[in-house]
């Protein structure tokens, strides 16, 4: 996948891919060429569209890096890699899409309240070939909201207040070995682990040393085994 922008823009492209490359590499979890091209295009087209439209509030290549890619590149191990895969608030498709292209047998539902990014979605899953995934345009207030997805093998969301959310008895949210992954603050871990969304128990945590403090808190179905 080569990017197709000015010649200023192919040279941000390449110095985001090397110091992708770079970083994934130095948290000894390398990517295979096709992840790093594909996460390259993601981050393309984020600039490309952002010069347009305000998308993201992080302006530097290496912020964008740290905080957009190499989170879902440090917590990709724990999920396993079949089924639907619901990113609740997904934005401009983090951290769903950069998890669908480390785990490719996951089928991503991109659910974005915005109009405006939804519209960006969908131009990201074109591009990248992510044929089998979907953009809902839709808020989420509950989870009957998400009813016609559910149960679903993965949830996960990051930047919003996902526990309220998903904290009424609604349908079930993750099928038998299912999981929520959720990229959250120390505090927010802490809630979850004390006062679980119903059905649901607290699973680990894994400390995220891009951004001092956050983690990511995985949640499994009560009655499934440990």
């Amino acid at each position: 996948m080569v990017p197709r922008e000015t010649a200023p823009g192919q040279e941000d492209a390449r110095e985001f891919r090397k110091e992708l490359v770079a970083a994934a590499d130095g948290a000894g979890r390398p990517l295979t060429d096709l992840q790093a091209d594909m996460m390259t295009e993601h981050y393309r087209l984020l600039r490309e569209w952002s010069a347009r439209m305000n998308l993201t509030g992080l302006k530097e290549r290496a912020a964008i890096l740290r905080r957009h890619f190499l989170e879902p590149i440090l917590a990709a191990d724990l999920i396993d890699a079949q089924g639907r895969l619901i990113d609740i608030g997904s934005g401009n498709g983090f951290p769903g899409v950069p998890l669908a292209i480390l785990r490719p047998g996951l089928v991503p539902v991109l659910v974005e309240a915005s109009e405006k990014k939804s519209t960006f979605l969908w131009m990201i899953l074109r591009g990248l070939g992510l044929k089998a995934a979907q953009v809902v345009t839709r808020r989420v207030c509950r989870r009957a909201d998400l009813a016609e997805f559910l149960p679903a093998r993965w949830v996960t969301y990051r930047a919003i207040r996902g526990r309220e959310c998903l904290g009424d008895p609604g349908p079930d949210l993750l099928e038998p070995g299912g999981g929520l992954i959720a990229f959250v603050s120390g505090v927010e871990t802490d809630e979850l682990r004390m006062d679980p969304p119903p059905g649901l128990r607290f699973a680990v945590k894994r400390d995220l040393p891009t951004t001092p403090g956050d983690a990511v808190a995985i949640l499994r179905r009560q009655d499934d085994p440990d």
